[in-house]
């Protein structure tokens, strides 16, 4: 289906009228159920035609005149995702949906849901065959013409494409140029990885022999405060990737080398979702989950977490720890911030390569990027992720949080944004 026809499908099953008599509340059920039916039609947008018609067939998300607006540019956002795909050569054939009703106010005609989505699809060569998400969303109901209706949906995670600001910032863009430079980013990294194949694999079960991978042309360390320069694309042919493995030296026990790649892959795709963290999460959780995953693997902290040193160097670039649960402050802003992540590792940590070009990710490598729109200033990290996975088609696969992700494919997340993005080898 054309992006013009699923847009017109959507105004078509609008709904209008004056109110009418309200009936007793609307169920969980029956408020989820309509949710269903819209989140359903946007993560359809992702496969082929035939296999979307499949999918959405007899589905007809009921949306009140006001809604169908923002409906239409979430779905030409989600469309984005099929462009993402062809390029990536990746084969997606059936998505899943699931959405629970966390909490419900309002009444007489109108009600507004706090909604759970857990949603995913097929993924050969994940742990698990598929790549999973939970994301929450606010949406708000009307009573009209006899039944309920989306007046509204709004993404409750700060991370979410859906979110306002980036939502605001990709539409800024006119759909034929954004997808030209989605299928740009997308075919430049699926061409290094399918030209170094052999060498990526190779060097991802040395990592998990917890071995030490290097990469000749990785950057050098930073002098300093600097925030490191972004990664390239794809490799050029002239330049193959190279992994050079050497057993890790360092003393056995406590903190230090030798890290444990296979261990911090296996905390980060276990916690990603679904089971609680031992630590207190940030709203904006995603690097402190990944400083906690780097932490169990025997990243060692830096700097004193005694109180009367930790109130003046808890914001240091230099530092590297977290207190406690119930300490205040409860870490640096190193642990959980992404661009102060990146700036502690470029230049103090000692731990971390940065690598001139994406498709050099490895198991256990970390990957950040920025979000257009995220209030930040631009071009500087704003979330990170671990390597957890390789797909059958050799596509990294991430695992994080904040909208907590399991085994989520490289392409879908340079496709999702212009960049820049940032590849650092543990």
């Amino acid at each position: 289906m054309s992006l013009l026809l699923a847009v017109a499908s959507l105004v078509a099953v609008s709904v209008s009228g004056t109110a009418q008599a309200v009936p007793d509340n609307p169920s969980p059920e029956h408020l989820a159920s309509l949710a269903r039916d819209l989140l359903l039609v946007e993560n359809a947008a992702v496969l082929a035609d035939s296999d979307r018609a499949r999918a959405t067939a007899g589905i007809r998300p009921a949306l009140t005149g006001a809604a169908v607006d923002k409906a239409a540019a979430r779905l030409a956002l989600s469309q984005d995702r099929a462009v993402a795909r062809d390029a990536a050569g990746a084969r997606v054939s059936t998505v899943t949906t699931e959405v629970k009703v966390e909490s419900v106010e309002g009444g007489g005609t109108s009600r507004t849901a706090v909604l759970v989505e857990r949603s995913g699809h097929p993924v050969d060569g994940a742990r698990d065959g598929a790549t999973t998400g939970t994301s929450r969303h606010r949406v708000s109901y009307q009573w009209l013409g006899g039944s309920w209706a989306i007046s509204d949906i709004v993404a409750l995670d700060a991370a979410s494409e859906f979110s306002e600001g980036r939502m605001r910032a990709a539409l800024a863009v006119p759909d034929d140029q954004r997808r030209a430079k989605i299928r740009e980013r997308v075919s430049a990294v699926r061409d290094g990885i399918q030209a170094n194949l052999p060498a990526l694999k190779a060097a991802d079960a040395a990592k998990m022999a917890n071995k030490q991978v290097t990469t000749p042309d990785a950057r050098q360390p930073g002098q300093g405060k600097q925030t490191p320069e972004p990664s390239g694309l794809g490799r050029p042919a002239t330049r193959p990737f190279a992994g050079v493995a050497t057993e890790q030296v360092g003393a056995q026990g406590g903190e230090g080398r030798p890290y444990n790649y296979q261990y911090m892959v296996d905390m980060a795709w276990y916690y990603a979702e679904d089971n609680d963290v031992p630590y207190v999460r940030d709203t904006n959780d995603c690097t402190t989950f990944i400083s906690w995953v780097l932490w169990n693997g025997r990243y060692e902290e830096r700097g004193s977490e005694a109180l009367i040193d930790a109130v003046f160097n808890y914001d240091d670039y230099d530092v590297w720890y977290y207190r406690c649960n119930d300490c205040s402050p409860r870490k640096t802003y190193t642990w959980g911030g992404a661009r102060n992540w990146s700036i502690y590792e470029y230049n103090y940590g000692g731990r971390v390569t940065f690598l001139q070009y994406l498709d050099d990710l490895l198991l256990s490598d970390v990957f950040q990027m920025d979000f257009n729109g995220y209030g930040d200033p631009p071009n500087i990290p704003d979330h990170t992720a671990m390597v957890t996975g390789r797909g059958s088609d050799g596509w990294p696969l991430l695992s994080y949080h904040t909208e907590d992700r399991r085994d989520k494919a490289l392409w879908e997340l340079i496709g999702s944004e212009d960049g820049p993005f940032w590849a650092a080898r543990t």
